[in-house]
């Protein structure tokens, strides 16, 4: 589910279970030193993967019934110098060890019990502190080296490292962070702007594939009290798949509560355009999303509804977990390890109830039809699927989430993968920090 260390709020799906919490910091003279340790495990029992075929939607070997554990340890610390009339220097470094046991994921992508140790995070940087009051405190951020980088909710750019493979761990996703990075920001009023130079790798030990992918762009973002305007640019270059090389990518979005008589409604949308490279691409990708919170009711209710829309040469690019339960791995069996935000229409209608502040429940139901029927497909239809979430903050250390799953094939899941049984999973994760 890509819940990481990486941000818990909701770790597993806004099961973003990676809630980390610092050590106690201390100072070394003028310098702020912040160290952080997440550890997190989670457990997870998958019968009927690729609806009862043995292989996946990739091609790789799966296990019809799976049960396996997955866990992780990240350790970091990060460094905040002195403020001075120059500015203020920071930096960090982390590392993650991973590790998995038992069967494959429904995606063929875990065999053989991996587990690794490797660097997350090694970056420095500078703020602007009160060099230019004008612009206010801190309005000017540079930075460089391997750290995390997200645009909105990351529906186009959000992670910057595919855990799969020797990498271990493939599931809970601890590892986020850009290879290569070179970020300038501005915050200043209702305006913020990022330069970006972003290297993305995707290494798949068990198909011996490797994509490295370059991005260099700009985002721009009106944030106002009614909501957020935002547009994104970016080149893709030294790609090692040509299909990913020289692309043009152009996105507008738009979200928040635009009506001050309906506070209970929000909205949401986005659109990317993708065009040119070595292949001559010409592909969108796109959603629209609407919100009403029952805020004066037991439990505070919220139902949403979105539409996706993907063509069928449409590249997710480097698209990563938004901090709510289905953005942007939609359905835990069918987005996680089936459909990869390519070639599908998805339909999402949600609910979520909050019983207690510490306990959150969601259930969410999708419906995924092929935008393109394959060769030798004759059905766009290809699946439905439930999930049903628990998101429980045991204390302010501790979290866990539990989701339970179900996938009903339709015609076009059957003729691709040979077989039509329903796809039942139960996964839980636990987080926690010292």
């Amino acid at each position: 589910m890509k819940v990481s260390v990486r941000f818990m709020a909701a770790g597993v799906g806004a099961l973003y279970a990676g809630s980390s919490f610092a050590l106690d910091s201390f100072q070394i003279g003028d310098v702020l030193v912040e160290p952080t340790v997440t550890v997190g495990a989670a457990y997870l029992y998958d019968k009927n993967q690729a609806f009862g075929g043995r292989t996946s939607s990739v091609g790789l070997e799966v296990d019809r019934t799976s049960s396996r554990f997955e866990g992780f340890i990240l350790p970091g610390v990060k460094i905040t110098g002195p403020q001075t009339a120059l500015g203020t220097f920071f930096g960090g470094v982390s590392a993650v060890g991973a590790m998995t046991r038992g069967g494959s994921d429904a995606g063929g992508f875990t065999h053989d019990d991996p587990e690794s140790v490797s660097l997350e995070t090694a970056y420095l940087g500078w703020k602007s502190a009160d060099l230019f009051p004008s612009l206010g405190k801190d309005a000017i951020t540079l930075s460089g080296g391997r750290q995390t980088f997200m645009v909105d909710n990351g529906f186009l750019i959000g992670d910057g490292h595919a855990d799969q493979g020797r990498d271990a761990a493939a599931w809970i996703g601890p590892r986020t962070a850009f290879t290569n990075t070179l970020i300038a920001q501005l915050n200043t009023g209702k305006v913020h702007a990022d330069l970006f130079d972003l290297t993305a790798n995707a290494d798949l030990d068990y198909a011996d594939y490797r994509d490295r992918l370059r991005l260099r762009g700009g985002n721009l973002e009106w944030r106002d009290t009614l909501g957020t305007l935002g547009a994104t640019y970016f080149h893709t270059t030294d790609a090692d798949s040509a299909a990913r090389d020289g692309v043009d990518v152009y996105d507008l979005r738009a979200k928040g509560t635009p009506f001050t008589a309906l506070p209970q409604v929000s909205l949401a949308g986005e659109y990317v355009w993708e065009k040119g490279g070595d292949t001559d691409k010409s592909a969108h990708g796109w959603y629209a999303q609407a919100s009403y919170a029952f805020s004066d009711l037991s439990w505070k209710p919220t139902l949403t509804y979105r539409r996706t829309q993907y063509s069928d040469d449409y590249d997710p690019m480097t698209y990563g977990y938004g901090g709510e339960y289905g953005t942007w791995y939609q359905g835990e069996i069918v987005g996680e390890y089936m459909l990869f935000n390519s070639n599908v229409d998805i339909d999402l209608l949600k609910l979520a109830v909050q019983p207690r502040q510490d306990l959150a429940v969601g259930l969410m139901g999708y419906r995924f039809q092929l935008e393109k029927k394959p060769d030798g497909v004759t059905s766009r239809d290809f699946a439905k699927e439930v999930d049903l979430y628990v998101n429980w903050t045991v204390t302010p250390t501790v979290a866990l989430s539990a989701v339970y799953g179900m996938a009903l094939p339709g015609d076009a899941a059957k003729q691709m993968y040979g077989d039509n049984k329903r796809s039942n999973l139960f996964e839980t994760l636990v987080t926690w920090s010292f």
